[in-house]
């Protein structure tokens, strides 16, 4: 049995076993499933076997010239496996699969394709999102989370170093006999390894039976509020690897008030919006380079109950519309967006696309599972990034403190 063959039957299996849902056997559907357990330990076996074999049957060889991908046909059919990602046709059978309902030839041949290209391990059970399905997850988080979107993404597998930009000296003239000083410009290097990110979603039966039409949003509109809240977090407010329970991103705000002597954090009185003066104060702490994507980052409740209070000098209010018209509200030039990971009474102002980094090791993939008894399915969206921030002379964070002094 080949890994096709192994996927076709495990497909029909699949296909009876929601047939004998449909009709209302579910003890029968119990037993067809586990029918698809064994399958699925048989192929294990079976693929376990044959790399072991082929581990045997290697006979040390000098190393060859490299060949180019295209020359043995890998690069065509890795290309192919990318247009059909893309295709419509795997959307829909993504869908069907996802609502347990069976697929055409077409539809599961192109189905194989990409999941065979984008899986590499026998015990991965994942399935490859469309990448239609996943643009539209990422830009619904993005409107609840747009510090997220905002940030400097990079996607590349495994580990990515980076410099972190610690202190840095001013250049200086020199007359021509003089000698040059050495820079005392320091810089750190962090590693981004990645962490894992999972949301779970539970869908019942019943609303799987909508059209494909109705699904494919749905799923989206769910799956972008639980991994968009993850990842938001993740990019504010994630504690990092080294704290207690599982590895998170360092977000920027926890990165901020970590730091030795907080010196790009500005505290005003609890219970009180921050004054013109200490939004002036603040301003001026993030250097000059930084200016030109600078923004300002609150939940709703800090924007309409602090922010949008404050007035200059003179009693003009300095929370404006943007004049363009695009509904966009600006302080000092800085456009203000919310963003639910923020807690009450922070307010961050920042430059993240380039003051902030993430990369994302693993897209998103998707498994599901079903509980016959509940007559329910889970689908679990799972990816791995990493996070930490570039330099902190691009952000400066308000937050409330009951001993702060009002400026």
């Amino acid at each position: 049995m080949n890994k096709q063959q192994y996927l076709a039957m495990r497909n029909q299996l699949m296909n009876e076993a929601q047939a004998l849902i449909d009709a209302g056997k579910a003890a029968e559907a119990e037993e067809k499933m586990k029918e698809v357990t064994a399958l699925d330990e048989r192929w294990d076996a079976i693929a376990q076997a044959q790399a072991n074999f082929r581990a045997l049957n290697t006979e040390p060889v000098a190393a060859a010239p490299a060949i180019p991908e295209d020359a043995t046909g890998k690069d065509n059919a890795a290309d192919g496996a990318m247009k059909a990602l893309e295709s419509e046709e795997y959307k829909v059978a993504w869908a069907k699969t996802l609502m347990g309902k069976q697929l055409t030839q077409d539809e599961s041949e192109t189905y194989m394709m990409v999941n065979e290209a984008f899986t590499h391990t026998t015990e991965n059970t994942s399935i490859v999102i469309p990448k239609t399905v996943t643009k539209g997850i990422w830009e619904m988080a993005a409107e609840m989370y747009p510090y997220f979107a905002d940030v400097t993404k990079t996607y590349v597998n495994g580990t990515l170093s980076m410099i972190q930009e610690d202190t840095s000296s001013d250049a200086a003239w020199y007359e021509e006999s003089s000698k040059t000083e050495d820079g005392k410009e320091t810089f750190k290097e962090f590693q981004l390894s990645g962490c894992e990110l999972a949301r779970a979603i539970t869908v019942s039966w019943k609303l799987k039976e909508m059209s494909i039409e109705d699904f494919i949003p749905y799923i989206q509109r769910r799956m972008a509020r639980k991994m968009g809240a993850a990842a938001g977090y993740g990019a504010t407010h994630g504690k990092g690897k080294g704290s207690s329970g599982k590895p998170e991103p360092i977000g920027t705000v926890t990165a901020l008030l970590s730091a030795e002597g907080t010196p790009q954090v500005v505290r005003y009185k609890k219970g009180t919006s921050p004054t013109y003066q200490i939004i002036l104060d603040a301003r001026a702490k993030v250097k000059s380079g930084y200016s030109v994507n600078l923004k300002i980052y609150a939940n709703s409740t800090t924007i309409w109950t602090k922010l949008a209070s404050i007035v200059d000098a003179n009693k003009r209010p300095i929370f404006l519309a943007d004049p363009t018209g695009n509904g966009q509200i600006r302080i000092l030039g800085m456009a203000v967006k919310e963003d639910d990971s923020m807690n009450d009474g922070e307010i961050l102002i920042s430059n993240p696309s380039d003051g902030y980094h993430m990369n994302i090791n693993k897209e998103m993939t998707m498994m599901t599972e079903d509980h016959v008894k509940e007559r329910k399915t889970d689908y679990c969206g799972y990816a791995i990034m990493d996070g930490n921030i570039i330099t902190d002379k691009a952000h400066v964070l308000l937050v409330e403190e009951e001993t702060a002094v009002s400026g």
